[in-house]
């Protein structure tokens, strides 16, 4: 385990975090502790980092970097663990391997500009790829990668590199508590104040027994993985896809190629972030650029897929301006969205855990293609009556019939009057065609023309199955009239 060295402010003494911070039998930092020097009340917050010039003989220059020292040792012998405080012999130890010479290639490429490499460098002056590494784990990723490329199964023992790169750097959030495994802070480069550096050789055997060796024996049958920018689909025919599964960037929320830059680093394949999907101020990206890029993914997504099958879109965002940019590419391209509910990953991100503002549930929209039958009657039936009504059975009978959950029947929302009526509209502008009718109008129509049940629309056939149903639950969850959460 290794530690930040502080600098006190009142008298200047050095204070070691991990000493004078971490009350190891609670398993917590503490908020306020006193010098040990001279009795100050301090935080972390009041502190001065303490920092060392060293020279990098891998960039060829002096690098200004937080000084961290070695504090805690946990080591096994035979099946039992202990732990103990380096001694000399460590210190001499780790000195040496310092010192040394890494006999095998590995990256010294310059973090790029962005939002989330800002915090390494600020706060430990990791300006380099290299610099996110112990030199000893440096060393064995280097060993392990030469060895990768003399295998005849390189490409796939590459992936156990890049499995545990996250985890064998100073990106690992130790837990002071001793429960649960050190894990990187998912969607963000934060390197903390208390660090352990695992053993390289134990995580490269586990992975391989877990993942890489199952994977090795079932290399049968055809599959094909595509790594492309979803704006380009040329070599791909018109309606040739039978379905789409999407989960696009979320706006601003994470910077993807700044997180994958590590891993690409050792592959010597860095992402082309000019067709990156993302709001980026370091990539001169706004709200503007984002959904001009989502537009053209959308449209291909679109142009390959076959008239009447279905795209799945998983997607959150606590910002009102980035889902309106995803609806509207979505209906821009021509899809009609025929269902909204929420998704429950369980596992968050750090943003979703810490931030205040941050969607916990990831939405998942389902929308279709129409099929070419309606897009030949509507071509012949475009700005009429008949257009709307012919579009809205279509739609009805795309929609589900009937949702339990526990052991109520949800509301549709897809089948509700306004958002049948908004669908309608959506179809005729995205083709431009003019709407031939206003809402009161079409709410009168509806009416008339389709059974309705809890304030829904079905085709006759439908209103059949869903009574059947409804007779099975208690109660229909009705949805709130006043947004107070996600769900409502």
């Amino acid at each position: 385990v290794w530690s930040d060295v502080f600098i006190c402010p009142s008298c200047s003494g050095e204070l070691v975090f991990w000493e004078v911070a971490v009350d190891k039998e609670e398993g917590r930092v503490r908020d306020g502790f006193p010098c040990p020097h001279c009795g100050a009340n301090l935080t972390k917050r009041s502190l001065e980092r303490a920092t060392e010039r060293v020279y990098d003989r891998d960039i060829g220059e002096f690098i200004t970097r937080a000084r961290q020292v070695p504090v805690l040792i946990n080591y096994s012998v035979g099946n039992k663990r202990y732990e103990k405080e380096p001694d000399d012999y460590d210190l001499e130890l780790i000195r040496k391997i310092e010192e040394s010479e890494i006999p095998y290639w590995y990256p010294t490429d310059r973090m790029p500009e962005g939002y989330n490499t800002e915090q390494p460098k600020v706060s430990h002056g990791i300006t380099h790829v290299h610099h996110f590494y112990t030199r000893r784990n440096l060393w064995v990723l280097a060993a392990f990668r030469q060895k990768c490329e003399i295998s005849p199964l390189s490409r796939r023992i590459q992936w156990i590199l890049t499995g545990i790169d996250a985890i064998s750097s100073r990106l690992l959030n130790f837990r002071i508590s001793g429960s649960g495994k050190p894990t990187p802070l998912k969607g963000t480069m934060y390197v903390s104040s208390v660090y352990p550096e695992l053993n390289v050789l134990n995580m490269f055997s586990n992975k391989y027994h877990l993942r890489m060796r199952p994977i090795v024996n079932r290399l049968s049958g055809i599959r094909v993985i595509d790594t492309r920018s979803s704006t380009d689909y040329a070599d791909y025919k018109d309606c040739s896809v039978d379905y789409i599964f999407t989960d696009p960037p979320y706006g601003g929320n994470l910077m993807y190629s700044e997180l994958n830059f590590l891993w690409e680093a050792w592959l010597k394949v860095f992402t082309n972030n000019k067709p990156e999907a993302i709001e980026n101020k370091a990539q001169g990206k706004g709200p503007r650029e984002y959904q001009e890029l989502m537009e053209r993914c959308f449209a291909e997504y679109y142009r390959v897929l076959k008239p009447g099958r279905w795209m799945t879109v998983v997607f959150h965002n606590s910002q009102n301006r980035i889902w309106n940019a995803i609806q509207e590419a979505i209906l821009r391209a021509g899809f009609v969205i025929a269902d909204v509910r929420t998704l429950d990953k369980k596992q968050g991100t750090f943003k979703q855990v810490t931030s205040t503002t941050a969607v916990k549930q990831d939405l998942v929209i389902s929308a279709y293609k129409p099929n070419g039958g309606l897009e030949k009657r509507f071509h012949l039936e475009a700005g009429t009556e008949e257009g709307v009504w012919d579009f809205v059975r279509t739609h009805l009978r795309q929609l589900p019939v009937f949702v339990e959950k526990n052991g109520k029947a949800e509301v549709i929302a897809e089948r509700q009057n306004f958002l049948l009526y908004d669908r309608m509209v959506a179809f005729h502008v995205q083709r431009g065609v003019a709407v031939p009718m206003g809402a009161a109008e079409f709410y009168a129509g509806l009416k008339q023309r389709f059974p309705e049940r809890d304030g829904m629309y079905f085709l006759p056939d439908q209103v059949v199955e869903y009574d059947k149903k409804r007779l099975t639950v208690q109660e229909i969850e009705q949805l709130s009239l006043f947004v107070t959460d996600e769900k409502s």
